[in-house]
């Protein structure tokens, strides 16, 4: 019986790892989405300026 909530205690952990790491990797490709709209954007209006 300790050995089934061990494993069902595991499977939880690992689903709220996966789930937070999936979280965090779509606000990455959000964040590289805006960053290369933002930089059209100045690109397009003759803003451009390089960092």
């Amino acid at each position: 019986m300790d050995f089934l909530i061990g494993i069902l205690l595991f499977c939880g952990l690992f689903a709220i790892y996966d789930a937070i790491r999936k979280v965090n990797n779509n606000i990455l490709n959000q964040t590289e989405e805006l960053k290369k709209l933002r930089e059209e954007m100045n690109y397009k209006n003759g803003r451009y300026r390089c960092k």
